[in-house]
C-alpha cells in the first residue's frame, strides 16, 4: 500500500487539475477564485491517498471550505463510496437528492450517461473518506467472495445512502490517526476500507429499492421538512399526511430512499445542528432546547452515543 499526502491551499486551478486526473468538472460561483490576478484559495487543508491494492484507492480529505464549489462526474465509475466524518455535502444523481451529514455515507455506481452532482458549502471543516474501486479490484473481490459478486458488479446506476455504524465511525477516526511509520498502519487502513465496503453494499438489489418519481418527490418533501425544521416535534402521522402515504408505507419507503429511518434522519439533523450551536458558544441546555429536545439529559445521551463524547466537551 502506498500513500501520498498534500497539505496546502488549493486554488480553482489546483482543483481543476485534480478533476482532469479523475474525470471531475468543478464549478466556482465566486468570481474572485478564478478571475483575479492572484486567485484566492477555494479550500485549504490536507489530502491523503492510499493505494490499497490494484484499482482500489482510499482518499482521506480534511479541508476548510473557503468558497462554495460544485462538481460533476464525467466518467463512468464501477463503484465508489463517500463517507462524511465532519461537515456536509449535498449530492444529486438524476432525481435523487441527499444531504450527507457527519456519520452518513453514500455508495454509487455511475454509467456513461449518469452524472453525480455535489455541492460543498463554504465556512465549514469538511472531512470525508472516498473509497473507489475499479474493474480489477471488483473482479478480485468477487472471486474472494462469490456471494457478493452480484452486488459488486452491475451496469445499473446506483445511489445508496446509509449510516456508518457508531463503532465504525470511531474506528475510522482512530485508525486514520495512526502514524504511517507504524507497522500496523497498512493493515488498519485496508481493514477499515473493507469494512466500509461491506457496510456500504446495499442489502437488496437496486430493482428492489426502486421508487417512482412521484413517490420520490413526496418523500423529498418530507426529508426537506425534517432537515429545515429539526426542532419541531414532528409526528409520524403528520409526516405521513404530508407524503400522502400511510405511516407504515412512509416508514418503509423513506428508509428505501435515504437509507435511514424517518426519526433516525431527524435525529441526525438535530445533532448536526447541535454541533453548530455548541461551536457558536451556546450552552448544552440552550442547544438541547433549540434542537427540539425536551430534556438536556436526553440530548446529552444522544450526542454522546452519536459522536463518542459529551456535548460539554465542545464548549
Amino acid at each position: 500500500m502506498t500513500a501520498m499526502r498534500s497539505a496546502r491551499p488549493f486554488t480553482a486551478e489546483d482543483l481543476c487539475q485534480f478533476g482532469r486526473r479523475f474525470g471531475i468538472r468543478y464549478r466556482f460561483p465566486s468570481a474572485s477564485v478564478t478571475r483575479s490576478m492572484q486567485p484566492e484559495a477555494v479550500v485549504a487543508g490536507d489530502v491523503t491517498e492510499f493505494e490499497l491494492r490494484p484499482d482500489m484507492r482510499l482518499t482521506d480529505s480534511c479541508l476548510e471550505v473557503l468558497h462554495r464549489y460544485e462538481s460533476d462526474s464525467l466518467r463512468p465509475s464501477p463503484l465508489f463510496l463517500v463517507m462524511v466524518l465532519e461537515g456536509q455535502v449535498g449530492v444529486r444523481l438524476g432525481d435523487r437528492h441527499a444531504l450527507l451529514n457527519p456519520g452518513s455515507a453514500m455508495t454509487a455506481r455511475l454509467g456513461e450517461r449518469t452524472r453525480l452532482h455535489a455541492i460543498q458549502a463554504p465556512g465549514q471543516r469538511l472531512r470525508t473518506l472516498n473509497l473507489s474501486l475499479g474493474p480489477v479490484a471488483l473482479s478480485s473481490l468477487a472471486k474472494e467472495s462469490p456471494a457478493l459478486a452480484p452486488r459488486l458488479g452491475g451496469e445499473t446506476p446506483l445511489m445508496h445512502t446509509w449510516q456508518l455504524p457508531p463503532y465504525l465511525l470511531t474506528a475510522a477516526q482512530s485508525n486514520l490517526e495512526v502514524e504511517r511509520q507504524d507497522p500496523r498502519h497498512s493493515l488498519l487502513i485496508e481493514g477499515l476500507s473493507l469494512q466500509l465496503l461491506a457496510h456500504g453494499l446495499p442489502a437488496t438489489s437496486p430493482a428492489d429499492r426502486s421508487l417512482n418519481p412521484c413517490e420520490r418527490q413526496r418523500l423529498e418533501t418530507v426529508r426537506e421538512v425534517l432537515h429545515d425544521t429539526p426542532e419541531h416535534p414532528h409526528s409520524l402521522a403528520e409526516l405521513a399526511k404530508l407524503a400522502a402515504m400511510s405511516p407504515s408505507t412512509l416508514r418503509d419507503k423513506f428508509r428505501r430512499a435515504y437509507g435511514s429511518s424517518v426519526f433516525g434522519y431527524l435525529q441526525e439533523c438535530r445533532l448536526s445542528k447541535a454541533r453548530s450551536y455548541l461551536a457558536e458558544g451556546y450552552s448544552v441546555q440552550q442547544t438541547a432546547h433549540l434542537c427540539g429536545y425536551r430534556h438536556a439529559t436526553n440530548f446529552a445521551t444522544a450526542f454522546r452515543r452519536r459522536f463518542g463524547h459529551p456535548p460539554s466537551s465542545r464548549l
